[in-house]
């Protein structure tokens, strides 16, 4: 993991603290105003918006193994998709292990995704002209649309490499390989940013340091986590 820098908020002089050097972008949890690095020190840019409780477990400083490397959560943006929320969760995870990623949550069913910078797509390819079950190429394999959607940001928290925007609108659309590979293509840019990872299982997180909600207990959920 990388070092961890200890700042305050510019607004109310909170503590605000940064796990990951990729992380540009903090919202502080006290007063909830989102707090920009530069030159070493941080600038307000803006207020958000509330959370809503929508009965995750997961919570900030949370921790998990993917792939037999420990992560630990450090930011959130959380949508509305119409049926529901869906949360991106911002975890930290060691520069050998690929670096930060994401893990995407909804209705109790998990992705873990990861920003791929250099992935090639077609310059004609328009979110308006994609369907469900058709083919997208990225890096020359073939992808099929599983489905698409307009989501509305809702809030955010934490640590995050990029700002947002409290009820601005993300045009995505999610694919899917033969072999089981996923990738999520967010329209939200100029240029399409794409997500490549898979689908994994709560237990085969190992989650430490959930919470308890709605009856299900923060040791239960641990403890199921545990089970390999």
């Amino acid at each position: 993991m990388t070092a961890v820098k200890q700042s305050q908020c510019p607004s109310c002089g909170a503590p605000l603290t940064f796990e990951n050097a990729h992380s540009l972008y903090a919202v502080c949890k006290y007063c909830r105003t989102m707090s920009v690095q530069s030159d070493d020190a941080l600038k307000e840019v803006g207020k958000t918006a509330a959370l809503i409780e929508d009965g995750s477990p997961l919570q900030l400083g949370a921790s998990g193994t993917l792939e037999g490397k420990t992560f630990t959560i450090i930011g959130r943006i959380q949508y509305n998709f119409g049926l529901g929320f869906w949360n991106e969760w911002y975890i930290n995870m060691a520069e050998d292990a690929g670096g930060p990623a994401w893990l995407g949550e909804a209705n109790g069913i998990y992705f873990y995704t990861r920003l791929k910078k250099d992935a090639r797509l077609s310059d004609a390819l328009e979110f308006d002209k994609l369907y469900a079950g058709g083919i997208v190429s990225i890096d020359g394999k073939e992808f099929y649309v599983k489905d698409i959607q307009t989501s509305k940001v809702v809030s955010g928290e934490g640590e995050l490499p990029f700002p947002f925007e409290s009820e601005y609108e993300a045009p995505v659309v999610d694919l899917v390989r033969q072999d089981g590979t996923l990738a999520t293509l967010d329209f939200s840019e100029e240029k399409p940013l794409v997500f490549i990872g898979k689908a994994v299982k709560y237990k085969d997180l190992h989650m430490q340091r959930v919470r308890g909600v709605y009856g299900f207990k923060a040791a239960d959920a641990e403890a199921q986590g545990a089970v390999a």
